[in-house]
């Protein structure tokens, strides 16, 4: 075997090694963006997670999509949490009442 071929069959190995995890792949913001949910949410095999993490630590971009998630959510979980007064539910369901007859009304 010529240097020429070693030296071809070592980056063909070295490829595969990268390709199976051997090596850690950049991972890139199209990547990141497109799987934002599933990282967030601690969905994602550790090799994958620590790749992520490490782009979104370094870019800006991605940090602040992140961030922002994180906030939207933060957001909608407070949100969830609180309760409507009674008084809301009762005017609310009176509306409801009012437009169905309504609209019955309407229709014929």
């Amino acid at each position: 075997m010529t240097d020429e071929q070693r030296d071809l069959v070592d980056r063909a190995e070295q490829a595969l090694l990268a390709q199976a995890g051997g090596k850690e792949r950049q991972c890139t913001c199209e990547e990141l963006l497109d799987n934002l949910m599933e990282f967030l949410d601690s969905e994602l095999d550790e090799d994958q997670e620590a790749r992520f993490r490490a782009h979104a630590e370094d870019c800006p971009t991605c940090h602040e999509a992140a961030d922002a998630e994180q906030h939207i959510r933060s957001i909608v979980r407070r949100s969830c949490a609180e309760v409507a007064p009674s008084s809301l539910r009762l005017r609310v369901e009176s509306q409801l009442s009012v437009l169905r007859v309504t609209g019955i009304r309407a229709a014929d």
